[in-house]
């Protein structure tokens, strides 16, 4: 199966008949219940989202996957006692008929989890920024990048390394190169939108469509796009293990489940706590935001876990 697909549509046809009659049956079934749910492809998978991620699906070989997240498999565990299923996912084996009544269950449980998150809004001043949007979307749409949908927005990228995204904000328009620390910069245009924190990813912002130089900015995507096919990024800093900030590291020694719960996140969703507490500067601050993240440690829930769409 190749993984050049860029709708749902091409997905499905990908497969044999039997297994895109599955595909069409499953994807009907949460356009019925969820009729103003978006369609999208992320993580390589079909995806439907409202207010956030609301399920993945795919097809493997010998099984259906549906991705609707941790929450969702704790509270239909029982249900879901037939079926294989792991952190967030669940197998339904092509052999046994689809339990649509118990998607539909799961799908609106989803809805209902998701009905008060407040995700980013990216497209927020789209019709603000239309005219700049068009311009670079045309430039993009010469180039060999493919769209993907990442954190929330749309990613361009080659060979499924990011190259590129852009998008209009309240007082300017950016576009910004993922590895943009490398390229030429002959101009000097290129700023680090957080100085000391961002190692590679660099913007290029303008007040007005009509400060763009179209002839430019291609090179500099192109440029980006060589980058790629040279095998030159900046990879990730692995950091080196921070000992636990000593306010949090009390409360979970007077909290066994608190502490079984953080113990059981990864270690970048510990990083992220500890970071919070030990970035407050007043004992108080650190007593109001230990009081928000222990509800979340308790849930498995990373701090950022409501942006990760």
């Amino acid at each position: 199966m190749t993984d050049n697909f860029t709708n749902i549509d091409e997905y499905i046809a990908c497969f044999e008949e039997d297994k895109r009659q599955i595909l069409i049956e499953v994807r009907e079934l949460i356009t019925k219940n969820v009729p103003d749910a978006a369609e999208t492809i992320n993580y390589k998978m079909p995806t439907f989202r409202l207010n956030g991620n609301l399920i993945h699906f795919a097809m493997f070989k010998n099984h259906l996957g549906l991705y609707p997240g941790v929450d969702a498999i704790v509270h239909f565990q029982d249900k879901l006692s037939s079926y294989k299923t792991s952190k967030g996912a669940i197998q339904i084996p092509l052999d046994v008929p689809i339990p649509t009544k118990l998607i539909q269950e799961i799908i609106l449980y989803k809805v209902d989890l998701l009905k008060d998150n407040n995700s980013p809004d990216w497209k927020k001043y789209n019709e603000k920024w239309s005219d700049a949007n068009e311009k670079i979307q045309q430039l993009v749409n010469q180039t060999e990048l493919q769209k993907e949908f990442k954190w929330g927005g749309e990613v361009y990228t080659y060979n499924k390394k990011n190259v590129l995204a852009f998008s209009g904000f309240k007082n300017h328009f950016a576009l910004w190169f993922y590895n943009g620390v490398l390229l030429i910069d002959k101009d000097k245009i290129l700023i680090a939108a957080s100085e000391g924190k961002t190692k590679a990813l660099r913007q290029w912002r303008f007040t007005s469509s009509d400060e763009m130089n179209l002839k430019k900015i291609k090179q500099y995507i192109d440029e980006a796009i060589q980058l790629v096919k040279n095998g030159k990024e900046i990879k990730p800093e692995k950091s080196i293990p921070k000992e636990v900030n000593h306010f949090l590291q009390n409360a979970l020694n007077q909290n066994d489940n608190l502490n079984s719960s953080f113990k059981a996140l990864t270690k970048g969703k510990q990083k992220d706590y500890n970071e919070y507490i030990d970035e407050a500067k007043q004992e108080k601050t650190k007593v109001s935001r230990l009081e928000k993240i222990i509800p979340l440690i308790l849930d498995g829930k990373g701090l950022h876990d409501k942006y990760k769409k």
